[in-house]
């Protein structure tokens, strides 16, 4: 990734959801800001340090995927 940040969404584990402030927390030690930790679906989203050799570098304990957000427009 060299210094590029990444915007990302990761799906935490079903049975970790409740633990999704702990992870999400887990992601800011790893250098990542957070935007949105949203417990009901269980999805934390963010930006990267941009210091990771790829998403899966942030892939911690109770997060189940971890994947690049794309923007989706309407024509």
């Amino acid at each position: 990734m060299a210094n590029i940040p990444i915007q990302f969404i990761a799906s935490v584990e079903d049975n970790e959801i409740k633990n999704i402030q702990e992870i999400a927390d887990k992601l800011r030690e790893k250098g990542c800001v957070i935007n949105n930790v949203l417990s009901f679906s269980g999805v934390i989203t963010g930006e990267t340090s941009g210091n990771e050799d790829s998403l899966q570098d942030l892939k911690v304990k109770g997060i189940k995927h971890i994947e690049e957000d794309g923007e989706v427009r309407a024509c």
